[in-house]
């Protein structure tokens, strides 16, 4: 097994139990903006506590800047998501969301980034529709409706899209460490400065933060971990190749959100996820 998929599995698999942590803190009535604030914060702070001691990492102003938009993308489509997942199950959204993202990652990297694709790609994306419609369908007979919190997340699709091309661009010649804690930097002063002009709609007190600390910490150091994970993947590999391992995220949150948020199992939801796992194995290879 090659090294860059052993990064992508591993990233994706903590990733989802900071997923699942996401939809428990949506259950909570945490503030988005304020989650994601924190997240940012805890994220860059394991990172960059790792990479100076470990890795002897150097940030520059420079990366900084270029780090500014994908970090901008990366709050923006966090925070929405959040709003999202406060309405709708994570075992319905989750898959959904990474769906889309890997059919349209998977097709912006053959067309913009000029990576391969072979006929089996293909046959994953067609097989990866068949396995959303089943995740969303109350019933297999009945057509899926698209609702409002459906359109957000297919709203955010190309802002998705324009993060995971900027960052696998920037890998060619970033550390994936460096890259990674500078993106969080500038997200968390992104949000800091949002959080201060809706001060008076969040309650952004420093007392307000202890409650949702402890969980908040525990889903950093998961997706912290999961990003140094996957960033080094990308720096190895095609994002044809990686992003698409995503599906594993969607069967782990789906379990993880049954067995601990509580959520209905519905069968034919579960096998819509394996389906969607099947389809974007076959574009992975």
């Amino acid at each position: 097994m090659e090294l860059w998929l052993i990064y992508t599995l591993v990233g994706y698999t903590i990733g989802a139990i900071s997923g699942a942590l996401d939809k428990y803190m949506m259950n909570r009535q945490y503030h988005p903006v304020t989650t994601v604030l924190l997240r940012t914060m805890c994220n860059a702070i394991f990172l960059g506590t790792t990479g100076y001691v470990f890795l002897n990492m150097q940030l520059s102003v420079s990366l900084l800047l270029l780090a500014a938009i994908p970090a901008f993308l990366l709050a923006f489509s966090f925070v929405v998501y959040l709003f999202v997942l406060k309405k709708r199950d994570a075992s319905e959204i989750q898959p959904f969301s990474q769906s889309l993202d890997t059919l349209f990652i998977f097709l912006a990297s053959i067309v913009l980034l000029q990576e391969s694709a072979s006929f089996l790609n293909y046959v994953g994306i067609v097989i990866i529709v068949i396995g959303v419609y089943l995740v969303l369908t109350e019933h297999i007979t009945k057509i899926p409706r698209l609702d409002k919190s459906l359109l957000i997340i297919i709203a955010l699709v190309p802002l998705d899209i324009a993060y995971a091309l900027l960052v696998k661009t920037l890998l060619g010649e970033a550390d994936p460490i460096a890259l990674a804690v500078s993106i969080y930097i500038m997200a968390f002063l992104v949000l800091f400065v949002v959080s201060l002009l809706l001060r008076k709609r969040i309650n952004n007190k420093p007392a307000s933060f202890l409650p949702q600390l402890r969980i908040v910490l525990v889903a950093s150091l998961c997706a912290a971990t999961a990003a140094a994970f996957l960033y080094t993947a990308l720096s190895q590999a095609n994002a044809s190749k990686v992003y698409p391992m995503a599906g594993l995220s969607s069967v782990t949150v789906f379990l993880l959100a049954t067995l601990f948020l509580q959520e209905k199992f519905h069968k034919h939801k579960f096998i819509g996820t394996l389906i969607v796992v099947v389809g974007i194995y076959l574009i992975s290879l």
